[in-house]
C-alpha cells in the first residue's frame, strides 16, 4: 500500500510541475512586448465573419471573417525579437449561416461587400467574346462539348445537359471546374444532384433594355448578356459600371465566402 500511495504522490507532484511550469509560460508570453503589440493589432484589424441571407428559395453568400492567431503570430516574429506585421497570421472564422450548408438555395445576387459584379455569356459565337478579351474583362462562360476550352480567357461553366457528365470530366481533368450551374427550367434536379451552386441572374441584359437596367445595378449583382446585345450597348454598361467603383469579376469569386 505504501508504494501504492508513493507512485500517487509521485505522479501528483509530476502533474504539479507541469502545470506550475506551463502556468509560468503562459505568463511569461503574455508579458511579452511583441505579443502586446500584437494584441493591438488584433483590435484594429480583426474582420468579424458576415452570415449569409436567406429569404425563401434564396440566399446571399456570406463572408468569412478573419482573426489574428496571436499565438502563432508571436512564435513567428520571437527569432527576429521585434515585432513585424508582415509575419502577422490569421485565421479564417467561418460565418454562422453559410453558403456551404445551404447549397440547395438559389444564388441570385453576391455579397455587396465585395463592391463587384458578375457577368455570363451565353455562348462564344459572338463579338462580345472579342471585345471582352481585347478589354481585358473578366466574364463566366456557358460551355458545351463542343466550345469547352476554346475561350481559356474565361471562367467556363458546364450548360451541356445532353453531355454533362462528358463535360464535367472535362473541366475537371483540367481543374476549370467551378461547380456553379446557371439554372433553367429543366435542369435544377441535376444541379441539386451534382451539388452544384444554384444560380439565376440577377438580370438579363438584352438588345432592348439597357437603360431599365443600367439604373438598377448594384454591387453584388449577376448579369445574363444575351447574344443580340451591342457592343455599343455593352461598352456603355461596363463602363457606368466602373464608374460607381464596382469591379467586374468572375463569377467564382464573387460567390465565395472566403478570400
Amino acid at each position: 500500500m505504501n508504494k501504492y500511495y508513493k507512485y500517487i504522490f509521485v505522479s501528483i507532484i509530476i502533474l504539479c510541475s507541469f502545470y506550475f511550469t506551463n502556468q509560468s509560460a503562459i505568463i511569461r508570453r503574455n508579458n511579452d512586448p511583441i505579443l502586446q503589440v500584437i494584441k493591438d493589432y488584433s483590435n484594429s484589424y480583426n474582420i468579424e465573419p458576415i452570415n449569409a441571407k436567406i429569404e425563401d428559395k434564396y440566399i446571399i453568400p456570406g463572408m468569412y471573417g478573419k482573426r489574428i492567431n496571436e499565438v502563432k503570430s508571436l512564435m513567428k516574429m520571437k527569432s527576429d525579437g521585434v515585432f513585424n506585421s508582415l509575419f502577422l497570421i490569421y485565421d479564417d472564422i467561418k460565418p454562422d449561416i453559410s453558403l456551404s450548408n445551404n447549397k440547395d438555395k438559389i444564388i441570385k445576387k453576391g455579397n455587396s461587400n465585395k463592391k463587384a459584379i458578375s457577368l455570363i455569356l451565353e455562348n462564344d459565337e459572338s463579338n462580345i467574346i472579342t471585345y471582352l478579351i481585347s478589354n481585358k474583362i473578366n466574364a463566366s462562360l456557358l460551355v458545351n462539348k463542343n466550345s469547352i476550352n476554346a475561350n481559356p480567357f474565361f471562367e467556363q461553366i458546364n450548360n451541356d445537359f445532353n453531355n454533362y457528365n462528358e463535360v464535367e470530366k472535362l473541366l475537371n481533368k483540367s481543374k476549370l471546374n467551378t461547380n456553379i450551374c446557371l439554372l433553367n427550367r429543366n435542369n435544377k434536379e441535376q444541379c441539386i444532384k451534382n451539388n452544384k451552386y444554384l444560380i439565376e441572374p440577377t438580370y438579363i441584359l438584352n438588345s432592348n433594355n439597357l437603360i431599365n437596367i443600367k439604373n438598377k445595378i448594384t454591387s453584388g449583382d449577376i448579369i445574363l448578356i444575351k447574344d443580340n446585345v451591342s457592343i455599343e450597348n455593352l461598352d456603355y454598361l461596363i463602363n457606368y459600371i466602373k464608374s460607381k467603383g464596382i469591379n467586374i469579376i468572375k463569377l467564382s469569386e464573387l460567390i465565395k465566402e472566403k478570400d
